[in-house]
């Protein structure tokens, strides 16, 4: 099993994530899609569920805009929902831990504390790896419907770093 694989595919989908966030104009930001289903606490979602499966959970994470961190995505007030470039900062600080939790993870081990995602580590990789696509791909969309539909291929265009 080639590890860099996993490493690079995890890239990928970090660089397509950061591009969506940069992309949103300030106020769908906040306000595209419907119910709790909204850019900046998706963004948060994806970030907390992947510290979450890296069990980092110890490791603080602070806003650069010097809001308060919440780990509850859902109930976070509007005004304290993290900007863009609070996303983007810790994007490039999770995007490091997964890079080492992939380097350092023996994938054939057995998978105790999850699992819903399979027997063994590599089920993990996977589940995490999906669960994140899933959520940038909704990302995605509200992009697309705040732009009317203008928007950029961001998986062609983030292929190479």
């Amino acid at each position: 099993m080639n590890k860099n694989e996993f490493i690079n595919q995890y890239a990928h989908a970090w660089r397509i994530f950061e591009r969506l966030v940069k992309d949103f104009d300030e106020d769908a930001w906040l306000k595209a899609g419907r119910g709790k289903i909204r850019p900046a606490r998706l963004s948060l979602h994806i970030l907390m569920g992947t510290k979450y499966y890296l069990d980092d959970f110890d490791t603080p994470m602070h806003y650069p805009s010097g809001k308060p961190f919440n780990y509850d995505w859902q109930k976070v007030k509007i005004a304290d929902l993290p900007t863009q470039n609070d996303i983007v900062t810790c994007i490039q600080e999770v995007q490091l831990k997964t890079e080492e939790w992939l380097t350092n993870l023996d994938y054939s081990a057995e998978n105790k504390p999850f699992p819903w995602t399979g027997e063994t580590n590599l089920s993990v990789v996977l589940f995490l790896l999906r669960h994140s696509l899933f959520h940038i791909g909704e990302l995605s969309s509200l992009l697309s419907e705040s732009k009317d539909g203008g928007v950029k291929d961001y998986w062609k265009k983030t292929l190479r770093g």
